[in-house]
């Protein structure tokens, strides 16, 4: 019944009211909250960082928060190139790219 009502709703539009909230949803400032806490860089300062020395953009982005928080971005340069760049999540720096 539910997968009926979820295949009708999206032939409409309107599949995400057939789908119970996500924890993201019902805590749309929580992601936030555990940045500022952990202290670390927004990702758009960390890109920025990275678009100075590798013209491009991002393809995907992670933040790992083991030990030292770090993001792991993968990166298409302009010059057609995938990166993985690892960066420091508090201070922003590049620490490798491979």
């Amino acid at each position: 019944m539910r997968r009926t009502l979820v295949i009708a709703l999206a032939s409409l539009g309107l599949a995400s009211l057939a789908l119970p909230p996500t924890a993201a949803a019902r805590e749309p400032g929580r992601m936030l909250q555990l940045a500022q806490a952990d202290d670390v860089k927004p990702l758009a300062q960390v890109l920025e960082t990275i678009a100075k020395q590798f013209p491009g953009r991002a393809l995907d982005a992670e933040l790992v928060r083991q030990g030292n928080p770090t993001y792991r971005v993968k990166w298409l340069g302009d010059d057609g190139k995938v990166r993985e760049v690892t960066s420091d999540a508090r201070s922003g720096k590049i620490l490798d790219v491979r």
